[in-house]
């Protein structure tokens, strides 16, 4: 078929393949996700991002230094930020402060997810409002919920997107 194109095998040893508009799909992505992560458009300030961890303690909850890490990574501003986790290590309780150092800064937070239990979770872990992708993109076609440059975008478990799918949010 001239348009597919041979991966090579995989571990078991079974050859792999994709199609053409799959490999540009991946490559539109793969720009649009670089192009998001030298922008710098969503900076939160120290002194907001410092307001947000001190009411976070006040309530008890101290991050951890990786927590810590992830909270400066995902508010110093660039347009994509990627955070990777095992289950149960405090994302989602990370995620709520930095809704909260967003909100300081001026910003308007929506979440996403693949499923609605996924955009339920991460609703109810980090406080921040969640429905799934599907749902956001019906409404997007619509000329409902549009994104502006005031908004941050979470998305939940984004490795579980399809290549299209996400194509389409970015």
């Amino acid at each position: 078929a001239p348009d597919l194109v041979e991966l090579g095998k995989d571990d078991a040893g079974q050859d792999r393949f994709t199609s053409r508009e799959m490999i540009e799909a991946e490559q539109r992505l793969h720009r649009a996700a670089e192009m998001m992560a030298e922008r710098e458009f969503h900076r939160v300030s120290e002194q907001d991002q410092d307001k947000a961890l001190a009411r976070a303690a006040d309530r008890g909850l101290t991050l951890s230094g990786e927590q810590a890490d992830a909270f400066r990574h995902v508010t110093d501003g660039r347009d994509l930020s990627a955070v990777v986790g095992y289950a149960g290590t405090g994302k989602s309780a990370m995620l709520g402060v930095a809704l909260e150092a967003w909100e300081d800064a001026g910003y308007s937070v929506r979440g996403s997810a693949l499923s609605g239990i996924a955009a339920e979770n991460l609703e109810s872990g980090s406080g921040i409002a969640s429905r799934t992708i599907a749902s956001l993109e019906r409404g997007w076609a619509q000329g409902r919920d549009m994104l502006t440059s005031r908004d941050v975008f979470v998305i939940d478990e984004a490795g579980m997107v399809g290549t299209r799918q996400l194509e389409r949010v970015l």
